[in-house]
C-alpha cells in the first residue's frame, strides 16, 4: 500500500479490539469463471491470455465489486444483463481500457489513488477517513483470500483511468432543445383504446414427430458440433484446511485461527510446488484432510459427493478446478465458508457429442417452443393486419375488433413518465408517443405476448410534474449520450485489440 498506510499498519493492528468478519459474497464467489474457463487460448492484441491471467483479472472483478466502485463495474460490464456475462465483458474491457490509457499516457499518480481510497464509503466514519476500517478491510479481507493492498491500489487506478478516458471521450456529447420538446410528450396525459394478443406458455401441446428431432439433430452435428454435447466433468482430490465444526469461536478469536489456516494452506501449496513430498506425505504434515470428489461439472453438480461438502462450497471449488491444465496439477488456495481448498486435479471426463436419444428432450422442447412463437406471430400479425383494414376501410376501432372478436380495453389520461404509471401502462401508452389523434400503432411486443393501441387524444404537458423531473431527465439523456460515446470507443478498440476465444468444443 502507499507508504502512509502501510507504515501505520501495524500500529493501527493494536487499536483493533474487537474484529468482525464482513462477508463480501461477491469477494468470495468464485463461480463467475465459467465462460472464461471454457475458452481454450485466448488472445489479446497477439498475446495469449494465461489461466493465471484470467484468475488475476476475476480477482479484480470482485474486488472492484467489494470497494463500490460501480462506476468502473458498469463501463466496464457494459449492457451484460447477467453476472457470468458480466463477468467476461469486464475483463475483457478493463484490458482493453489498460492499454489506451497506456497509449495516452494516463497513470494516475500515488497522491491520487491515496486520496480516493480515503473517499471510498467503507474505509469512513462520519464521513472521513478512518484507518482502523482500513486495517480491518485488509486484515479480515484481503488477507484470508490471497488478495493484497496492492490489488486494492490497481482497482483505484483502473477507477481513475477509466474516468479520465471518459472525459476525453465522452467530451461531444451535448443535449438539444428538440429532444426536450420531445421528452415532454412524456408528461402528456394520454387516452387511448387497445387490444391485447396473449402468448399461449403451455407449449407441451404442439406435436414434435422423431423425423423433426433428427432432422434439428442431423443439422446441428454439421453446422456447430459444440451444441449438443455432454457437459465435460472433472474429479479431484482435495485438501482440507478447515476449522473444527464444533469450533464456537467469534470475532478475533475467529479471524486468527482463519489466518492461522490461510497460512498453512499457502505453506502448503508453496511445498506442493517445491515437490519436497508427495501430496499425501505433506497433508499429513500439514495435518490437513484429503477427501476424493465424485465428477462435478463446471457449476459444481454431480453425483453426491463424498466428505459431505455442501453444494455452496462445491459452486465455489469448481471453477478453478476447471483451470488445471491436466492431471496432477494443483490450484491456488479456495476459501468456502471457514475453510481453504488445495484441489489436484485426478481425471478430466471430457465432454462428447450427446446421442440422438440423449439430444431429444432438449430438441423437442426448443422445436414447441419455436412452434408456438411461430403460431403466435402468425396468428396475431394477421389479426392486427385485419383490424388495420377494417380501421382503413371507415370502421371504428371497438367495431374493427368487434370484426376480430378482439376486446377492446382503454386508458384514460395515462401520463407515461407519472411514476404512479404501472409499467404495462407505460408500454402501452408509450407506444403511442409518435403518433396523431386517431393514428394506430403497430404490432407492439410486450411480456404478455403484443398489442395494437389507437391514440383518441393527448393532453397538455403536466408543466408541474414535467418540471420538477427537467434537470433529472437532461442529466440522464446526457448521461446515456455519453454511455453511448464510450460503448461504441469500447467497440472499436476491442476490434483493434484481435480479441481471440476459440470455440471450447475444439482442441
Amino acid at each position: 500500500m502507499i507508504q502512509i498506510f502501510r507504515k501505520n499498519q501495524r500500529v493501527l493492528m493494536l487499536v483493533v479490539a474487537v474484529l468482525t468478519i464482513v462477508a463480501f459474497i461477491f469477494l468470495y464467489n468464485t463461480t463467475q469463471l465459467d465462460e472464461l474457463a471454457t475458452v481454450k487460448n485466448p488472445t489479446i492484441y497477439g498475446k495469449a491470455l494465461t489461466p493465471l491471467a484470467i484468475d488475476r483479472q476475476v480477482k479484480n472483478y470482485q474486488l472492484t465489486l467489494a470497494l463500490g466502485q460501480y462506476e468502473l463495474m458498469q463501463k466496464l460490464s457494459g449492457s451484460a444483463q447477467d453476472q457470468d456475462r458480466a463477468l467476461t465483458e469486464f475483463v475483457w474491457n478493463l484490458l482493453v481500457m489498460q492499454h489506451q490509457a497506456r497509449e495516452l499516457g494516463i497513470e494516475p499518480t500515488d497522491d491520487q489513488v491515496a486520496n480516493r481510497i480515503k473517499e471510498i464509503p467503507i474505509f469512513q466514519e462520519a464521513g472521513r477517513f478512518d484507518p482502523t476500517k482500513y486495517g480491518q478491510f485488509v486484515s479480515e479481507q484481503l488477507a484470508p483470500r490471497g488478495f493484497t493492498e496492492r490489488q486494492l491500489e490497481d482497482v483505484i487506478r483502473d477507477s481513475l483511468r477509466v474516468e479520465a478516458l471518459s472525459e476525453i471521450v465522452e467530451s461531444p456529447a451535448a443535449l438539444g432543445e428538440g429532444e426536450m420538446k420531445m421528452m415532454a410528450r412524456a408528461f402528456q396525459p394520454v387516452t387511448a383504446s387497445y387490444v391485447k394478443f396473449e402468448r399461449n406458455v403451455e407449449t407441451e401441446k404442439y406435436e414434435i414427430t422423431p423425423e423433426e428431432s433428427a432432422a434439428v439433430y442431423q443439422q446441428v452435428q454439421q453446422q456447430n458440433q459444440s451444441a449438443l454435447l455432454t457437459d465435460e466433468t472433472r474429479e479431484v482430490r482435495c485438501v482440507v484446511f478447515e476449522v473444527p465444526a464444533d469450533s464456537k469461536l467469534e470475532g478475533k478469536a475467529k479471524v486468527d485461527a482463519l489466518q492461522k489456516l490461510a497460512n498453512s494452506a499457502s505453506e502448503f501449496t508453496d511445498s506442493v510446488a517445491s515437490a519436497v513430498a508427495s501430496l499425501d506425505q505433506l497433508a499429513e504434515k500439514a495435518g490437513a484432510k484429503i477427501l476424493k470428489l465424485a465428477a462435478f461439472d463446471r457449476s459444481g453438480s454431480s453425483a453426491p459427493q463424498s466428505g459431505n461438502l455442501t453444494a455452496d462450497t462445491m459452486t465455489r471449488i469448481a471453477p478453478p478446478a476447471f483451470l488445471l491444465a491436466k492431471p496432477g496439477a494443483t490450484s491456488d488456495v479456495i476459501q468456502a465458508g471457514n475453510a481453504f481448498y488445495v484441489l489436484e486435479l485426478t481425471t478430466v471426463n471430457a465432454s462428447r457429442p450427446l446421442t440422438l436419444e440423449e439430444a431429444r428432450p432438449r430438441i423437442e422442447s426448443q422445436l414447441r417452443a419455436q412452434k408456438a412463437e411461430q403460431i403466435f406471430t402468425s396468428e396475431s400479425t394477421s389479426a392486427a393486419n385485419a383490424l388495420r383494414s377494417a380501421l382503413a376501410s371507415g370502421k371504428s376501432f371497438a367495431d374493427a375488433a368487434a370484426t376480430q372478436k378482439l376486446k377492446v380495453e382503454s386508458l384514460t389520461n395515462v401520463v407515461v413518465g407519472a411514476e404512479s404509471t404501472s409499467p404495462e401502462n407505460q408500454a402501452i401508452a408509450g407506444a403511442t408517443f409518435l403518433l396523431k389523434d386517431g393514428e394506430v400503432s403497430n404490432l407492439e411486443q410486450a411480456p404478455w405476448g403484443s398489442f395494437v393501441a389507437q391514440l383518441q387524444s393527448r393532453g397538455a404537458v403536466d408543466q408541474m410534474a414535467f418540471g420538477s423531473r427537467e434537470k433529472q431527465i437532461r442529466e440522464s439523456l446526457l448521461r446515456t449520450k455519453r454511455d453511448l460515446l464510450f460503448m461504441d470507443w469500447l467497440r472499436v478498440n476491442r476490434e483493434a485489440a484481435r480479441i481471440t476465444m476459440p470455440d471450447p468444443g475444439q482442441g
